[in-house]
């Protein structure tokens, strides 16, 4: 299910400023606010995305004679809120052509009937499956029957399994409809199924439990159907492969589950031959190491904007500007200075500017109708007493050690004490993970500036 991104437009008035600066809705790389910060990312550079896709950087054009039993898994890691899902949607964008592939994008979003609080490996490939027959819907595109009538009977007769075992304890079933094969009996049977693992858990546990039972089998019925769609797609000259991106793995309630999903279920995972992209929480960035025998792993920094000297990256500030222009017009700012401090204190986090932005707003005056100095200070202000509220006395002996290191020019070694503080966005990455400083928001609060000044 596409977000509608019609409502989401430039604000020319203050009232307008807030839907403007919304955090919480992915943009696609065509919408009128998309900007793309991929050459002011430091030691990152999309084109290492193309070149594991084995896709010319320049041209967009895949590889594929040269990479006929290959088949991507990669891992793009980065922190909440860096830009992972715009630059996926950029990608995404450039890719999707005859002569690439097919890309079919999963957002793990409670909007697409998922349930977060409760989530598998298994809820995840029956979404994509589902999300793949939308797409083959769209494209009217035909399947061989014989393929297709496989693989819905063999979920059929999964179903059937589940039924007798939901049956067996009084429980209501989830029942098949006897259908003709086809795209739209296909699409209605996987949305079903993922509607029942977001019900009830009972039933879900039973979905997921006969699924992985069987997961060997369902992999074979897999990787067969997509080699068919694959062939489909050249036919008829509308992509050479399909590609999966399945962005938003961070919203998934506990680590646990996000742990689960990616560790626990690894070896099924690599059962699914289909080139794939799944976005990587950056707390999961320790299991690098494991993932790297099996995939690719690509670390996704935030915009570096200032040097350890404290000098300003020019470039980098300008892209914020022009981040910033896209969604709240010129006019509604006091000066350019309310402007680039604002771009200071996120970070070079496109999501801790849009917050803070929202918050300047929500102390702007009224009457003068615009975001000034002083409105952006108390929104500051008010953000980093609530950002820095949960410090622990240990937390800030990690945040002094980190700032003496970066004034003196030395690394600061890893330990379990930033993987907390990373997740919490008290810290921020650049670079390939190399350089660290803290949140400029949390250096704007009265109880970092009392403990490590």
């Amino acid at each position: 299910m596409e977000q509608d991104l019609s409502n989401y437009k430039k604000a020319t008035t203050l009232e307008e400023v807030d839907n403007a600066v919304r955090f919480d809705i992915p943009i696609s790389a065509d919408h009128a606010f998309f900007t793309d910060f991929s050459k002011v990312r430091g030691d990152f550079e999309d084109k290492l995305i193309y070149r594991v896709l084995n896709v010319n950087s320049r041209t967009f054009i895949f590889n594929r004679k040269a990479n006929i039993h290959n088949r991507t898994l990669l891992f793009l890691s980065g922190m909440r809120g860096s830009g992972k899902t715009s630059e996926l949607a950029k990608i995404a964008n450039r890719l999707n052509h005859a002569n690439g592939f097919f890309c079919v994008t999963c957002n793990l979003d409670d909007n697409n009937g998922l349930d977060l609080n409760d989530m598998e490996y298994m809820d995840i490939l029956i979404f994509q499956l589902e999300r793949l027959f939308e797409e083959l819907k769209k494209h009217q595109l035909k399947i061989n029957e014989g393929i297709l009538s496989s693989l819905q009977k063999w979920f059929n007769e999964r179903i059937k399994e589940v039924d007798k075992s939901i049956k067996g304890e009084g429980g209501f079933e989830i029942g098949v409809e006897a259908k003709t094969p086809s795209i739209l009996s296909f699409l209605g049977l996987t949305t079903k199924l993922k509607g029942n693992l977001s019900g009830s858990k009972t039933n879900a546990t039973k979905i997921r439990t006969v699924f992985k039972t069987n997961f060997t089998d369902f992999a074979r019925k897999f990787n067969e159907f997509i080699q068919h769609v694959n062939i489909a797609l050249r036919k008829n000259k509308i992509a050479l492969e399909v590609l999966f991106i399945v962005d938003g793995l961070e919203k998934v309630a506990t680590k646990d589950m996000r742990r689960k999903i990616v560790d626990e279920e690894s070896n099924r995972i690599r059962q699914i031959k289909v080139h794939t992209i799944f976005t990587l929480p950056i707390e999961l960035m320790a299991l690098h190491q494991k993932l790297q025998t099996f995939s690719d792993v690509i670390p996704f920094p935030f915009v570096k904007i200032k040097r350890k000297d404290g000098s300003l990256i020019k470039p980098a500030i300008a892209k914020f500007e022009e981040f910033i222009y896209k969604r709240i017009d010129a006019k509604l700012f006091d000066s350019a200075d309310t402007v680039e401090k604002a771009i200071l204190h996120g970070g070079g986090s496109p999501r801790e500017l849009l917050r803070i932005l929202n918050y300047a707003y929500l102390f702007a005056d009224e009457d003068k109708g615009i975001i000034d100095i002083k409105a952006l200070d108390k929104g500051i202000k008010k953000l980093a007493a609530q950002s820095a509220q949960y410090l622990s006395e240990e937390d800030l002996e990690q945040l002094k050690r980190l700032k003496e290191n970066n004034e003196k020019g030395m690394p600061t070694p890893f330990n379990q004490g930033w993987q907390n503080l990373l997740e919490k966005l008290i810290v921020l990455e650049y670079n390939d993970g190399t350089y660290k400083r803290v949140n400029p928001i949390i250096e704007a609060s009265q109880l970092y500036q009392q403990y490590v000044g």
